[in-house]
């Protein structure tokens, strides 16, 4: 079990989550493509053309759904950690149900743009589609590799 109160994990999933999306700004603008994954999750889930679509928008939609994949991180781990042994941990997260939530949640990000975000921004993305999708596949990875390492930390922070 977490060794944290429901409210508290929340609390560390929401700061975590938010924190692992500021992050990321570092390693999108160093990338072929930019900021531009932003762009088009912002045009996807809004209907926008990707070149249309307001800076500000883009900057929202990323740091939103970092910090609501971190939420679904955190009700990964707390199901797991229900019904999966919990004998070893990391200063307090159940080290099994952590992994999983985070590969769970990495997954479910590259897939949600992939299937729905990218099909849905359409517009001026012109042959550069594959480029797009290659670069939010390592910026998934990126972004479940430091909330992975994150946790922990913001969990011996409170």
């Amino acid at each position: 079990m977490l060794s944290l109160s429901l409210g508290e994990w929340v609390v560390v999933c929401v700061l975590s989550g938010l924190f692992a999306a500021v992050l990321m700004n570092i390693p999108m603008y160093v990338q072929p493509e930019g900021y531009l994954p932003a762009y088009v999750a912002a045009g996807g889930l809004t209907g926008v053309d990707p070149a249309d679509a307001q800076t500000a928008l883009a900057v929202a939609v990323h740091h939103v759904t970092g910090t609501a994949a971190a939420l679904l991180y955190g009700a990964i781990v707390v199901v797991f950690a229900a019904i999966l042994p919990t004998a070893v941990s990391l200063v307090g997260v159940p080290a099994l149900p952590h992994l999983l939530g985070a590969v769970g949640v990495t997954l479910f990000i590259y897939y949600f743009f992939e299937r729905v975000a990218m099909p849905r921004a359409g517009g001026s993305l012109g042959g550069r589609r594959d480029d797009i999708v290659q670069q939010w596949a390592l910026s998934s990875f990126i972004y479940g590799t430091t909330l992975a390492l994150v946790v922990p930390v913001f969990v011996t922070q409170l």
